[in-house]
């Protein structure tokens, strides 16, 4: 049997294989710590220097993440609105971007606020019409799709398949915030997704 046909709770089980090297344990401790050791040269020793360098607890979490989402890596914010716009923050001055009219209010207010200021060129669509999508996206200048299936509050669906193909088509990333869904009902990347997000607190 292939990880892809495990049942979400066998996945969140099996998650980065955890076995506690010193005690047999099968769950990861928390660590609290926000500093680790370093050597007499002042250099990070085991690799961690400062809690945002990636944690252990939040390295477990990710692991467990990518796992459930069938992807290659994970990162963990601090809120659901840093994680949507963080694809946004890694574009450029002059890049266009295709966003439904329906995702995420933080991320709207977030372009309304600075994507003019960070030099980002933003179309809107209908949320759920890949014809819609089709006519915002500028094959060669898109360089971000970003939608939210279901999107809340009318749980409009987009066909995550068919959006995927237009927007790479396109010579775009295609980011999905499944924050309604999660991996345990919808894996946008398994349907062609580049990104997917959620915020961990609202299931």
């Amino acid at each position: 049997m292939n990880e892809s046909d495990w049942k979400p709770e066998t996945l969140v089980a099996q998650a980065g294989g955890f076995v506690d090297a010193e005690t047999g344990a099968l769950v990861p401790p928390v660590h609290f710590s926000t500093t680790y050791e370093r050597t007499a040269a002042y250099e990070a020793n085991a690799g961690r220097s400062y809690i945002r360098d990636q944690g252990p607890t939040q390295q477990q979490a990710e692991t467990t993440i990518a796992r459930l989402e069938g992807g290659v890596e994970a990162l963990t914010f601090g809120s659901g609105n840093a994680a949507c716009t963080a694809g946004f923050h890694a574009l450029e001055a002059g890049d266009h971007v295709a966003v439904s009219r329906v995702v995420y209010h933080g991320v709207l207010r977030w372009l309304d606020m600075f994507a003019e200021a960070r030099g980002l060129v933003v179309d809107y669509f209908q949320p759920g019409s890949v014809d819609a999508l089709k006519a915002a996206l500028r094959p060669g200048e898109t360089k971000l799709v970003w939608v939210e299936t279901p999107a809340n509050p009318m749980w409009t669906v987009t066909d995550i398949a068919e959006a995927a193909r237009l927007t790479h088509e396109a010579g775009a990333l295609f980011g999905v915030d499944s924050t309604c869904a999660t991996p345990v009902l919808t894996r946008p990347i398994e349907m062609g997704a580049d990104i997917v997000c959620h915020s961990a607190t609202k299931f």
